[in-house]
Parts: structure tokens; C-alpha cells; sequence
């Protein structure tokens, strides 16, 4: 199934629009790490009131993932896609007007429930565009723009907030969202191909299949681990330009091999074994930086090659799961998932250093939760392939 040429525009430019409004979720999302030096002298926060403030923006996808994905298997995509921006354009603009700590918060909440809409919606249009043909790479070319965001704030955060101010900068990430939102509005299509009527999603005993399960919990851990690195890893680094610097090799290397991975995955069809082999990457590196056996450097390089493995490997496998009518509802289970790892993760984490001026702890925590997350994408198991006549073979 695929969007018919007078629904929307072409499916190339449908992904173009979709990194756009991607790119400015994460750079949304990463736009506390550079921060921590300033927000903790201006509000006074501790390391957990930091972690908690980072995984803020990922507090409603646990609650909404579920209900928002089944129902983007039914809502008209352009207006639900303008919606979203709309949302996180509002949460944008709290974040950076915010008097105090509560609106910080209230501003990550609120640009996260846009956030989640965007971010399913692009996931499930992206999957049917490219359904049977270059898939992965547009999946790796999509969330390549992830890190992409990263490295530009990362770089650009400390000239641009001795220029502007921190406030200031957060007000470019307001005009980032307003391009983003013409975009989508010329690139999406009204609506999508209606399947068969059928159940609702939380109906009946394959309603979460035991692979989508794996995947999920294999995701929500990778996901853990990953966002607590950059939001702490610029202080393990040295801190500084310097710290800021090292921490976005993760995403250099992400945002050159994401795309190379999405070929790689198409040609080899077997991305299960590539998500198990970025975990893999990711439990060594992290196990490694806590026995302080790795220079900065290159346990960031190596973290940016897990992300470069793991979400194009992710987010190829939900159409691979379940039945094309309910991908939605895969992707929505998913980012629960991943969205109470992405909560979660950051806030132990900063516990955990509040705790211990050591950092192995930190980071061994760390490498048990991804460790733990390539045995559950080990579980993942395609299900067959639907023949010709209707029957699965």
C-alpha cells in the first residue's frame, strides 16, 4: 500500500518534510545537556532535577503512545501533522519564556505531547510510502536526523548562547518549529488508503504479539541508555565546548552511518540481527567507559555507532510484526516503550551521580540496561509473509 500521487506529494519529498519536523523535535530534545552548567546556577537544580527536566518531553508518550498511535491508523495525517507542530510550538515557547523550574517542566511536557504525535504519525506515513521498497533507508535517513539535530546544537550552543542568551536560543528553536509547520502542510497527504474494517487494537489475544513485546522492551532499554550518555556525558568528557564537543561524536558518527545502515538492512533484510549487534556495541562501550578503560572520544564514536544501528533497525521491524492496518498501533506501543526509557533512564541516572562522585556506576548501570536490551531483540521474530491468496506462509 502506498500514497497515491494525488493525496500528497511524492514520497521523497514526503521524507524531506518528515526530517524537518523531526529535526526540530530533537533538537528540542537535546536542548537541556548544553544547558546544565546555566540552568543549575539560574534555578538552583540538582543533577535529578536535571534528569528529570531531560526525560520531561517523554512523560506523555507513556500515557498517549497506545491511544494516539490506533488512532493515526484513522486520522486524517496533514491536520493531525499540524496539530502536532502546533502543540510543540506552544511548548517551545514555555520553555523559553519560563520564569522557574515548573514552567521549564510544563514546557518539556507540553512540546512532548506534540512531539509524540509528530513523531508517530511520521513513522507510520514513512512506512507506507516506502512499504516493499527501500524502507530502511528511508527509516535510516529519517532518524539520522536525530542526531543531525545533536550535532548542530552541540556545536553551534556555545556561540549562540553568548550571543543570545539561553533564552535567546531557545527562541531559534520556536522559528525552527514555525518552518516546519508550511512543510508539512504541502508535503503530507490529506488521507491515507482505508484497509478493512476490523477490531479494535486492544482486542483478542494477538493484540500484543510476544514480538512486538521484545521489540518494544528492546527499544525503551536502548533508549535508556542513550539518552542518559549525552546528558551526562559532556561532564564525564571533560565538560566545557570541549566535553560538548566529544559527546557529539556520538551523533557524527550516527548521522553518516544511520543511511548506510538502512541500505545494509534492505539488502540483508534481517534487521533484527542489526539491532542486536548495536546493543551489543552499545553494553561493551558503556561497560568499558565504567572501567575507565576508553578515552572520550572514542567511547563516544562507538556509542554513535549503536545509534546508528538501532533505530533504523527499530523502526523497520514494526511492519514486519503486525498487519499493515495496525501499524500505528505498533509504533504507538513502541514509543511508550521507549518514551518511559527515554524518562527514566536520564532521571536514575542523574541519582545515581548524585549519589557517587564515581562514574562507573553510572555508566555500568547503563550497560546492564542495554546488555538487557539486546537479549530482548534476540526475541524478536518476523511474522510469516502474508501469499498472494490471503494465507501466511
Amino acid at each position: 500500500m502506498s500514497i497515491a500521487p494525488e493525496e500528497g506529494s511524492n514520497r521523497w519529498l514526503l521524507l524531506a518534510s518528515a526530517m524537518v519536523s523531526f529535526f526540530a523535535v530533537g533538537m528540542t530534545f537535546f536542548a537541556v545537556p548544553p544547558l546544565v552548567g546555566t540552568l543549575r546556577a539560574e534555578f538552583a537544580l540538582t543533577n535529578l532535577a536535571i534528569g528529570f527536566l531531560m526525560g520531561a518531553i517523554a512523560v506523555p508518550a507513556v500515557a498517549l503512545s497506545l491511544p494516539l498511535g490506533a488512532a493515526l491508523d484513522r486520522w486524517p495525517p496533514r491536520a493531525a501533522g499540524l496539530a502536532g507542530l502546533a502543540t510543540m510550538l506552544a511548548g517551545s515557547v514555555m520553555f523559553a519564556a519560563a520564569p522557574g523550574y515548573g514552567w521549564l517542566l510544563a514546557g518539556r511536557l507540553v512540546f512532548g505531547v506534540g512531539a509524540l504525535l509528530v513523531n508517530l504519525l511520521l513513522a507510520r506515513l514513512l512506512s507506507v510510502a516506502f512499504a516493499g521498497r527501500e524502507l530502511a533507508l528511508a527509516m535510516g535517513l529519517f532518524t539520522a536526523t536525530y542526531p543531525a539535530s545533536m550535532i548542530a546544537l552541540f556545536t553551534l550552543h556555545p556561540v549562540i548562547e553568548a550571543r543570545l542568551g539561553w533564552r535567546g536560543e531557545m527562541g531559534l528553536l520556536v522559528v525552527l518549529v514555525v518552518v516546519a509547520i508550511p512543510l508539512h502542510a504541502v508535503a503530507a497527504p490529506r488521507r491515507l488508503p482505508q484497509g478493512p474494517r476490523r477490531a479494535g487494537p486492544g482486542r483478542g489475544p494477538r493484540a500484543f504479539p510476544a514480538a512486538l513485546v521484545a521489540l518494544g522492551v528492546a527499544w525503551m532499554l536502548y533508549f535508556a541508555a542513550f539518552a542518559a550518555a549525552p546528558t551526562f556525558g559532556p561532564e564525564w568528557a571533560g565538560g566545557g565546548a570541549a566535553g560538548l564537543l566529544a559527546t557529539s561524536l556520538i551523533t557524527w558518527v550516527a548521522l553518516v552511518g544511520a543511511p548506510l545502515v538502512g541500505v545494509g538492512i534492505d539488502r540483508s533484510g534481517r534487521p533484527r540481527l542489526w539491532c542486536v549487534a548495536g546493543l551489543g556495541v552499545m553494553a561493551a562501550t558503556l561497560g568499558l567507559m565504567a572501567a575507565g578503560a576508553l578515552p572520550a572520544a572514542v567511547a563516544m564514536a562507538a556509542l554513535g555507532l549503536a545509534a546508528a544501528v538501532v533505530p533504523p533497525a527499530v523502526y523497520s521491524l514494526p511492519a514486519r510484526l503486525v498487519p499493515p492496518e495496525r501499524t500505528g498501533f505498533a509504533f504507538g506501543f513502541i514509543t511508550a516503550l521507549s518514551n518511559l526509557g527515554a524518562l527514566a533512564g536520564p532521571a536514575f541516572a542523574g541519582a545515581v551521580r548524585d549519589a557517587t562522585p564515581a562514574w562507573g556506576p553510572v555508566w555500568g548501570c547503563l550497560a546492564v540496561a542495554a546488555l538487557a536490551g539486546a537479549a530482548a531483540a534476540a526475541l524478536v521474530r518476523p511474522r510469516p509473509a502474508r501469499l498472494p491468496d490471503g494465507t501466511e506462509g
